[in-house]
């Protein structure tokens, strides 16, 4: 069975819109679980020379930013978790409603998630960017005019009833003066964290 787009659109006439106009939470879900499982896909990265400046391999950092999504989110949840990578194709994309219009997030295709139970949280696609603002000053150079940028599609979804209980998408970014750093990719990671279990019983 799936999380079909039947099942998705009669959950989503639950939801409500919270302040962000990019998160919707269902209003019946009020308690935590006893633990979460995250399954994200591999991170899209626009320019491979700043992950080989601050990694070295591909794999390196691969696996630094699992381990760091799991370490940033003991920010802000108590509820004990664990952080795996997917293949793309464990994933469909459905269009869900939120306050402002209609909003692309991933949703588990059930046949390939043996093995997991209970709350699973789905983050896919993954995408880094860094990008450089124009500068208007005439009388110098600007500060911290460059970025860079992490932005991340969400659901949160109960395997057992294919429930939706909450989705989104989550956006950040940390600004530089100079060369970008190990520090920069840390706070965009940890401002996708806190996104991602805010306003929910996830959240500390």
């Amino acid at each position: 069975m799936k999380f079909t787009t039947g099942i998705v659109a009669f959950f989503a006439l639950l939801f409500v819109g919270c302040s962000s106009p990019r998160l919707a939470v269902n209003p019946k879900w009020t308690s935590a679980p006893d633990k979460f499982t995250v399954i994200v896909s591999e991170p899209y990265v626009a320019n491979s020379d700043d992950i080989s400046d601050d990694f070295g391999e591909d794999e390196s950092f691969k696996k630094w930013s699992v381990a760091y999504l799991n370490d940033a989110l003991n920010a802000f949840t108590s509820v004990p978790h664990s952080v795996r990578v997917v293949d793309d194709n464990t994933f469909m994309m459905a269009q869900l409603p939120l306050e402002d219009g209609f909003i692309g997030v991933p949703l588990p295709v059930k046949e390939k998630m043996e093995g997991l139970t209970g709350i699973v949280v789905c983050v896919h696609p993954v995408r880094f960017w860094r990008e450089m603002s124009p500068c208007h000053n005439r009388n110098g150079g600007c500060i911290n005019n460059k970025s860079l940028n992490l932005n991340v599609m969400y659901s949160i979804v109960s395997v057992e009833d294919s429930s939706v209980l909450a989705y989104g998408g989550a956006y950040d970014r940390s600004s530089f003066t100079f060369a970008m750093t190990k520090g920069d990719w840390e706070n965009v990671v940890e401002g996708i964290a806190k996104k991602i279990v805010e306003k929910t019983p996830l959240q500390k």
